[in-house]
């Protein structure tokens, strides 16, 4: 007989599945995304209710939490040394625990968009999120980003590309004078395009 599947093997289905389904409701305009708030209320619904399926027993649980203080050194988007966390999963099973680290970024349209800015800012959900795993090595960590601007999705030689098959490698990153990052590992990236204007990216680690 097969063996049950382990609580971490089912929390990468629940979050990989709720990816797919936000951006398909996103694509289809089931979802309308006007803020990062909105697509971290509607991803946070989908996990919540996929996850729920995911407990073989009454002593397992599955719990979803919107911005989870977590203590860390300090980093460009958290100066103060305490990151707070999109989304943060956490399974049960007894006494096994295997938790999920979630970032968002919604980089939306506009003719005044800062680019740079914008890139940067996925930077530093990074650097972030690579400290959540230094203070718990079995950590599993995601980046989720959304954009209607397809022009984030090419690779280009600028400043804090995030374009699809670029690497971040390891390393320190500066954007400006008092904006720097530090990198430990090399990141992947890799965006999914629906109907050549809704774009997503997810860096998991």
């Amino acid at each position: 007989m097969p063996n049950v599947i382990s609580l971490r093997e089912r929390l990468e289905m629940i979050v990989d599945e709720s990816y797919r389904i936000m951006c398909n409701k996103i694509a289809t305009d089931e979802f309308t995304i006007p803020n990062e708030a909105s697509m971290q209320l509607q991803l946070g619904l989908i996990l919540k209710q996929l996850g729920k399926l995911y407990e073989f027993s009454s002593q397992e649980h599955f719990y979803v939490e919107f911005e989870s203080v977590q203590e860390i050194s300090q980093t460009a988007k958290s100066k103060n040394g305490k990151g707070r966390c999109d989304i943060n999963l956490t399974f049960t099973s007894g006494d096994i625990t295997e938790v999920v680290a979630i970032e968002l970024k919604f980089l939306k349209k506009d003719k005044n968009e800062a680019v740079t800015d914008s890139k940067f800012s996925v930077y530093c959900d990074i650097e972030n999120l690579e400290n959540y795993q230094k203070n718990n090595p079995n950590l599993l960590c995601y980046e989720i980003v959304y954009t209607n601007n397809p022009n984030y999705t090419l690779v280009k030689d600028t400043k804090m590309c995030i374009g699809s098959g670029a690497v971040l490698l390891p390393g320190k990153y500066s954007y400006t004078q008092n904006r720097k990052i530090t990198l430990c590992k090399e990141h992947h990236l890799q965006w999914d395009v629906y109907n050549n204007k809704h774009c997503f990216l997810k860096v998991k680690f």
